[in-house]
């Protein structure tokens, strides 16, 4: 093990476990520095988690359903177009902005920028911002009986391009892009994870390890199957909510439909 690795892990060994009470909200750690080049005229310069759906931009909808559900800590990692962000943002309390200079490298490092969070003793959110759905899916992770879980959609199919995730029994035990290993139930990852804070220790000196190493080119959610290896990770399912992953345009267009006759949007 690393020596950053190793120090993380003697935090976690040695910081007491918080209790577990509903009243403790996480922080909500939103990855939001991606580029978004698909789109074209639609953003120009701005990034991807400025895409507008109705009368609000993705980044701002999350925000909103977060603080309806009591979330009051909310950090937004920025990379691209940061200086667009800061300025929808500024003076917004319980908002803090973090910029990752390495936007253009892997998203771990985006997840590592926020790492102070991680270690804090309190449990988290980790959240793609260029996700739209229901206030409900925000309302259904926040309110989760599980300290750490999920939101899994088992009406997805694997394409090859969707983060699925493997469960035996009540936990998660792998995620993939390509279904593996033995399992009994199989769903999409909707691109929101709920940590406990003794979970987010862990997650954090796994990153550490990855960073020494300067292995750094890889999205986050690749360090997750060594996470699920080491804690219980629940689900909360999703099946029966209305929402969608953005990265093309035909995405932002089912959004937009999605949107069409709700009162939330």
């Amino acid at each position: 093990m690393t020596k950053a690795g190793e120090a993380a892990w003697h935090a976690c060994e040695r910081t007491p476990s918080p209790r577990s009470c509903a009243c403790v909200k996480p922080t909500a750690i939103i990855l939001a520095a991606g580029v978004g080049r698909r789109f074209g005229a639609e953003l120009g310069e701005r990034p991807k988690a400025l895409l507008q759906v109705r009368s609000e931009t993705l980044l701002g909808r999350l925000v909103r359903q977060l603080r309806a559900t009591g979330v009051e800590r909310i950090v937004i990692v920025v990379g691209w177009g940061a200086e667009h962000i800061e300025a929808l943002f500024a003076g917004a309390a319980g908002v803090e902005i973090l910029r990752n200079p390495d936007y253009r490298r892997g998203a771990i490092l985006s997840l590592w920028t926020a790492r102070k969070h991680l270690e804090a003793d309190r449990p988290v959110l980790v959240m793609d911002a260029d996700v739209f759905g229901p206030d409900e899916m925000i309302a259904r992770l926040v309110g989760s009986a599980h300290e750490s879980c999920f939101l899994l959609d088992g009406s997805a199919e694997a394409t090859g391009e969707e983060q699925m995730l493997m469960v035996r029994g009540e936990r998660v035990v792998d995620i993939a892009r390509v279904p593996r290993g033995a399992y009994d139930q199989l769903g999409e990852s909707i691109g929101f994870l709920r940590l406990s804070a003794e979970a987010s220790r862990v997650l954090l000196g796994l990153l550490a390890e990855r960073v020494e190493r300067g292995d750094v080119d890889l999205e986050h959610e690749e360090v997750y199957p060594e996470l699920l290896a080491r804690v219980e990770v629940g689900f909360e399912p999703a099946d029966d909510l209305a929402w969608t992953e953005i990265d093309f345009p035909e995405d932002l267009e089912r959004a937009r439909a999605l949107a069409v006759g709700t009162e939330e949007a």
